[in-house]
């Protein structure tokens, strides 16, 4: 097998698909016909294989129940097309979210998602992983901003969807399936994405509350403004409550926004323009990290308030994260020990009965033993999904639990 992959990608490297795994061989193809040809000798050869971009995101998914070698695309990293006029640019797979970003920005437009530490993810990777940024609040989930996809499948075969501009775009929308997908079904290789305008002005609005009863509330009087608030944290450390809002666009809009803002905050620090986006920037990269790894919450954004106070009756969560109104909270573990996994069951206990919605948990870069996550209620239709795309099964299994 190594002399086959040797011999299509040059010499291998080594990756391992999670922290704590065994080290696979990693095949970097320098374009997408050796990827391509990568895939056929798996499917041929009956090979099981993962896909990955720099391995910022593997912590995302568990260990795979078996792989032979993973397949990298950090050198399919050019521009393909990039019109400023149409608000549109289409990139391959391996370029950094940093350099798609500055490229968005010389044609006077924004890129999001906004993902934390850009310079360590890719555009296919960010796709992959379905990873949105703190800007959700404002631009909802990546996948909408989605023009077209190219990929290929289990048998190298390339498959496209959509188009690169906005008025192209035709046929079924397998590219919003392909995002959350995190290599089960295909490799991405190369994707078009909508722009937004650069922002005129820029306000980052920071205040704190004496506990949780009032960061509920200032969080609450913060969505119910008139504003086209970008992004809406509480983080809760040592030291108490502190939220941060960001606001952008033109400045009359801006400034609009402004006024309602400082009324319901009165004590907001403010920071405008170059101050303001280096501090949103340090808040974006400041990812919550622990030995035991992060806890992320998902549940309906009524009963978002609950939810924490789910987390507090199970343990002592040394830092909180949350963003109410899209219903996220990331709780930091703290240090890695055998009580993880009771903590994590009691957890997922408690959140059943304080979120009647239903409540996602899942683990990050947290220990091995208490990756599996529950079987999602769509297991069989993506079970089906899985089978239909990669019949072979090529990509390898297990990674999103429930053999999955």
């Amino acid at each position: 097998m190594i002399a086959a992959l040797e011999r299509i990608a040059g010499t291998l490297e080594t990756c391992r698909p999670r922290a704590g795994a065994p080290e696979l061989p990693l095949a970097v193809p320098e374009s997408v016909e050796q990827a391509a040809e990568l895939l056929r000798l798996a499917a041929v050869d009956g090979l099981t294989v993962i896909p990955v971009g720099r391995g910022s995101k593997l912590g995302w998914c568990g260990p795979p129940a078996h792989a032979d070698f993973m397949l990298g695309t950090r050198r399919l990293a050019e521009i393909v097309a990039h019109e400023p006029d149409d608000g549109t640019i289409t990139a391959r797979a391996g370029i950094g979210m940093d350099a798609l970003r500055e490229a968005a920005r010389a044609g006077g437009h924004f890129l999001t998602p906004d993902v934390p530490r850009p310079a360590d993810a890719t555009l296919g990777g960010v796709l992959a992983a379905g990873q949105s940024g703190l800007d959700r609040l404002r631009f909802g989930p990546v996948r909408h901003h989605v023009l077209g996809m190219t990929v290929l499948l289990g048998d190298g075969t390339t498959a496209r969807s959509g188009g690169r501009l906005v008025k192209n775009v035709t046929g079924f929308d397998l590219h919003r399936l392909y995002c959350g997908s995190r290599g089960s079904l295909c490799v991405i290789v190369e994707a078009s994405l909508r722009l937004f305008p650069e922002p005129e002005r820029e306000l980052l609005l920071t205040t704190a509350a004496a506990d949780t009863e009032a960061a509920a509330r200032l969080a609450a009087e913060a969505l119910a403004l008139p504003a086209r608030t970008v992004s809406l944290i509480a983080e809760r450390d040592a030291a108490g409550w502190r939220l941060t809002a960001r606001l952008f666009g033109k400045r009359e809009a801006v400034a609009a926004e402004r006024e309602p803002f400082l009324r319901a905050w009165p004590a907001a620090e403010i920071a405008a323009d170059a101050a303001a986006r280096e501090a949103a920037e340090r808040t974006r990269d400041t990812a919550l990290e622990s030995a035991g790894g992060v806890l992320e919450i998902g549940c309906r954004p009524t009963e978002v308030w609950q939810a924490l106070a789910a987390v507090d009756e199970a343990f002592a969560a040394p830092r909180v994260r949350l963003q109410p109104g899209i219903a996220l909270l990331e709780i930091s573990l703290g240090a890695a020990d055998a009580g993880i996994a009771p903590t994590c069951e009691r957890l997922r206990a408690k959140l059943a009965t304080a979120c009647t919605g239903g409540a996602s948990v899942r683990l990050v870069d947290g220990p091995l033993h208490v990756f599996e996550p529950p079987v999602p209620a769509a297991a069989a239709l993506m079970e089906r999904l899985q089978r239909s795309l990669d019949p072979r099964g090529v990509f390898a299994r297990g990674r999103l639990g429930g053999g999955l």
